[in-house]
């Protein structure tokens, strides 16, 4: 299990390659149990040109090195692992790893996803003081992006109710977006989980929070 982790882990740091042909890639890696062998997952995984030069290119650099060296401070599962969620590893191109803080339980306790716009209005903060109560009350997980608007109101309310809540972020877990946030961020993760598939210094990246959203689905 130890070259899978270190070999997943090293592949979801590495830059240039999308998230399919690192899905690609991990399945050819699996299906041939070939976890070193890097021109054999280039001929054989179908990904791009693009992809596969970046591969070869960035998998043995001094920056992925300390890019894996950095990283592996966080505690992290692969989907590799018996405690990887079934229902993630079921969605379209799941992430192949996810760096974590706070309780992993709560990726198999029963959740309900909350979403909404970064500007919310009066009408939206009183109706989910309404919806979201009842939910936290019966231990039902509340998982949303940590975002302006719905997102932070979210984790707010199931915070304040006792509740249980998990952020899913679309940065590195050093960084906090928007920053004002980052004291809810601490408690979301003191007091439940946040997750990333995105590794330390990661930005937020316009790309990463469509990303993101299959995550916290």
């Amino acid at each position: 299990m130890l070259q899978v982790n270190d070999f997943l882990l090293r592949l979801s740091l590495c830059r240039g390659i999308g998230l399919v042909s690192k899905y690609r890639l991990w399945e050819c890696a699996r299906q041939a149990r070939y976890f070193n062998n890097i021109d054999y997952l280039i001929d054989h995984a179908n990904v791009s040109l693009r992809s596969a030069s970046s591969l070869k290119n960035n998998w043995a650099s001094p920056e992925l090195d300390q890019a894996v060296a950095l990283n592996s401070q966080e505690q992290f599962i692969t989907i590799a692992d018996p405690l990887y969620p079934m229902t993630l590893k079921e969605t379209y191109c799941p992430p192949l790893v996810l760096f974590y803080r706070g309780n992993l339980s709560l990726l198999h306790q029963p959740s309900i996803g909350v979403v909404g716009t970064r500007q919310i209005t009066n009408y939206g903060q009183s109706a989910l003081r309404g919806l979201l109560p009842p939910v936290i009350k019966r231990q039902i997980v509340v998982i949303s992006g940590l975002a302006q608007g719905v997102d932070g109101f979210s984790h707010e309310l199931a915070l304040k109710h006792g509740g249980l809540t998990i952020g899913v972020i679309g940065t590195g877990l050093d960084q906090a977006y928007p920053r004002n946030h980052q004291v809810l961020q601490d408690e979301v993760a003191r007091q439940g989980l946040v997750i990333s598939e995105y590794g330390r210094g990661e930005p937020p990246v316009a790309y990463h929070f469509p990303e993101r959203n299959r995550i916290k689905r």
